[in-house]
């Protein structure tokens, strides 16, 4: 069984060269996008939801 960390990140959406920058730097990390919120705010930033597994933390410490 797989656990999960979760979180909520905010990224740049405006651009989309930007934006693939912060997705691949936190594909390193190990974070896979879930989702991305409805509404992006007034200065071009989206929250996105990310889960990675556990053990990806343990094993990069």
């Amino acid at each position: 069984m797989n656990v999960w960390e979760y979180d909520i990140k905010a990224l740049r959406y405006s651009d989309l060269s930007k934006t693939k920058e912060d997705l691949n730097n936190l594909g390193i990390e190990g974070w896979e996008l879930i989702k991305f919120a409805d509404e992006m705010d007034e200065n071009g930033v989206i929250r996105a939801v990310f889960k990675r597994p556990v053990d990806y933390v343990d094993s990069a410490f």
